[in-house]
């Protein structure tokens, strides 16, 4: 093999060598740069007070019905509370689940109980008023 080829040879294997050490830092330095950040968010409760402050709004009860797919005439609390503990239960962060969907879900039956409470109110009120004369 001439001399000419061996020398580029080594010099495109010198190249090689520097953009993988190169790359391998780069990549080292993103790693530990995120894995400090998921520290101090783990710390400061991040992803909790994130999830919180998305969430802060009523959901509407539509959606609510939607998260859970239920139909709009389900109203037993027993049903309601069966569903959302099945979807609670999958969506768990220990199991690979997301603490934002659990969060929705959460809202979710949150207003439509709050929503069966409010329907329950109002035909009670109803129920107490004189009959129109």
């Amino acid at each position: 093999i001439p001399s000419e080829l061996l020398t580029i040879h080594n010099m495109a294997a010198k190249i090689i060598a520097q953009l993988v050490i190169q790359g391998f830092s780069i990549l080292t330095r993103a790693t530990f740069t995120a894995y400090q950040q998921a520290l101090k968010n783990a710390k400061n409760g991040g992803a909790a007070s994130t999830a919180t402050a998305v969430i802060r709004r009523k959901m509407d009860v539509g959606e609510a019905y939607q998260v859970l797919n239920l139909e709009r005439s389900v109203v037993d609390k027993a049903e309601i509370e069966e569903v959302y503990q099945k979807f609670f239960k999958a969506n768990d962060p220990k199991d690979g689940g997301s603490f934002y969907l659990q969060s929705k879900i959460f809202r979710a039956k949150e207003a439509i109980l709050r929503d069966a409470l409010d329907a329950t109110k109002d035909q009670t009120q109803d129920q107490d008023k004189p009959p129109p004369t």
